[in-house]
């Protein structure tokens, strides 16, 4: 597709680019053309590639090409640019702008070439890259995932401190920038305040009163400070222009299997990209460690003792402190005594999340740090997760109610990015359902076996009962296998379909020798494929949130 700028007064033009349409506007002809050259050049930054263009203005076309670098250069029409609708003969519009250093722009918009186009530029010739006055954009089908803010600035705001935006994001801001107001009949909107050169090599700079008032014939002596330039006027580039050159995210080489090896033999001059299981790996981490946009709750549920609650909130915490770099809390948040505190590395403290509630005004202070909850968290080292424990004593324990863990969550949200929230036993303890409630995504564990199966199906029939059935439809269920290769296939079949029916995803974990035993988590100790099992639960879990 050839892109196409139509111009159709001094002061309005339409960029129509791949299924979409950019409405720009200047408060001159210099302006708009020079906002239009912008519009093409993101565009072609963006796709990577030289753009071919027509400008139509009434009675003449340009044919040029935009190269991602700025550079435009003159091309020949070819057979695409034949089926352009005409814009209506008449006038060629003018411009009145004068340059910066008082000397009229030539016809050809090139001073002393009277045979260049105004759309001409040479390959090194900077272009506008200050915050474009575009008004609209009309979109068709698909649109461009390039977002940028930008507002046009009153001429006291330019000649004050004005901002540059970089040129990759100039299409973007002429989505983002608010239309002015205008009806037929209106008066025309205020001039941009920054005036623009007519051709390549003049000087920018910001309109002043002074200039208002010499074309109005009212100028007295000049008083006011000398205009400040922006960091572009000269044509240098700016940091904002040298981050847009930045180079893109290498391509991921392979590093496993026989296309890694070669790899490696070759010292990377022969590197094919990661073969399928690779590739799989590596997108289940970018899932994994996908930016949040806010604090988020994982609860793991059974209402069965001996369901591996415990073990798969120590394996969700740990599988996220070493994939995406701690701020993960794990928190037993038992209504009686829980041992999640006993399964992470031994601390030389015993508090526990009764103690924290104790002292929960001083954390609730604007002046407190992640450093004041040091004293109530076990730190599990290189997994790179805390643990906040349950009280030993089951009736302090019980003194966390629905309202003691809203102030709890509340807190620990300021300092923690994920928690993985460890569940008692009983539905109708008020900081069980005060927990479910919180979740961002629900984890119902159960190993394979007819007992712990029943609970769960249970505790999900009173869920839906109680209202909380999208928490339900939402969970991710996690089957463990509790012995190694013993399981009972039917009773397996059933398990799947019965969660299945009721939750977003089931997976499964294997049966783990560490486990066995209730010691503390020692990572290193985990088999391979314990830590991939586990690796692609947790993703799903975050793919949920």
């Amino acid at each position: 597709m050839i892109a196409q700028a139509r111009i159709t007064s001094d002061t309005r033009a339409s960029v129509h680019l791949d299924n979409e349409v950019v409405e720009v506007e200047g408060a001159d002809l210099s302006e708009l053309r020079a906002n239009v050259k912008q519009v093409f050049i993101t565009a072609a930054q963006i796709e990577d590639s030289a753009l071919d263009v027509v400008i139509l203005e009434p009675g003449a076309r340009h044919f040029l090409r935009v190269e991602p670098n700025g550079q435009i250069s003159p091309r020949e029409a070819g057979p695409e640019d034949e089926d352009l609708p005409p814009l209506p003969t008449g006038e060629r519009p003018s411009s009145s702008l004068q340059p910066s250093g008082g000397a009229a722009a030539a016809p050809s918009g090139r001073p002393g070439d009277p045979t260049a186009s105004p759309w001409d530029a040479p390959s090194s010739a900077p272009t506008y890259t200050g915050e474009l006055p575009v008004a609209r954009t009309h979109r068709a089908g698909r649109r461009r995932a390039h977002g940028a803010h930008a507002s046009a600035h009153s001429a006291a705001s330019v000649a004050s401190a004005p901002s540059a935006s970089s040129a990759t994001s100039a299409v973007s801001a002429a989505s983002a920038a608010p239309a002015p107001s205008s009806t037929p009949g209106s008066p025309p909107s205020a001039p941009s305040a920054r005036s623009a050169p007519s051709s390549a090599g003049e000087t920018w700079r910001a309109r002043t009163a002074d200039d208002d008032a010499a074309e109005a014939g009212t100028a007295g002596p000049r008083t006011s400070e000398p205009v400040r330039q922006r960091p572009d006027d000269d044509g240098r580039p700016t940091l904002k222009d040298l981050q847009a050159t930045t180079a893109r995210k290498p391509k991921a080489k392979a590093a496993k299997g026989w296309q890694g090896f070669l790899t490696r033999a070759t010292g990377g001059v022969i590197s094919p990209r990661p073969g399928r299981r690779e590739q799989y790996e590596i997108d289940r981490l970018e899932r994994i460690r996908r930016p949040l946009d806010g604090p988020r709750n994982i609860v793991v549920v059974n209402l069965k003792g001996g369901a591996h609650k415990t073990t798969a909130s120590l394996m969700i915490a740990a599988t996220l402190g070493v994939t995406r770099g701690g701020n993960v809390l794990a928190w037993d948040n038992n209504e009686t005594r829980g041992t999640l505190g006993w399964r992470g590395i031994p601390t030389d403290h015993t508090r526990t999340a009764v103690d924290l509630l104790h002292d929960l005004d001083r954390m609730k202070a604007p002046q407190a740090s992640a450093a004041d909850l040091d004293p109530f968290m076990r730190p599990q080292g290189a997994m790179r997760f805390d643990i906040l424990a349950s009280d030993e004593d089951p009736g302090s324990a019980a003194s966390i109610d629905a309202q003691a863990f809203t102030e709890l969550n509340d807190t620990l949200s300021r300092f923690y990015r994920i928690k993985v929230i460890d569940t008692g036993n009983n539905v109708r303890a008020s900081n069980w359902m005060a927990a479910v409630r919180s979740a961002d995504q629900l984890v119902i564990i159960s190993t394979v076996r007819e007992d712990t199966f029943n609970a769960a199906a249970w505790m999900i029939d009173e869920l839906r009962a109680t209202g909380l059935q999208t928490q339900v439809e939402h969970a991710v269920t996690i089957l463990s296998h509790s012995s190694k290769g013993k399981f009972d296939p039917v009773l397996r079949t059933r398990l799947m379909n019965h969660f299945g029916a009721h939750t977003r995803a089931v997976t499964e974990v294997p049966y783990e020798q560490q486990f066995v035993d209730g010691s503390h988590l020692d990572w290193n100790r985990v088999s391979s494929a314990t830590k991939e099992a586990w690796l692609d639960a947790t993703a799903l879990i975050i793919d949920g949130m």
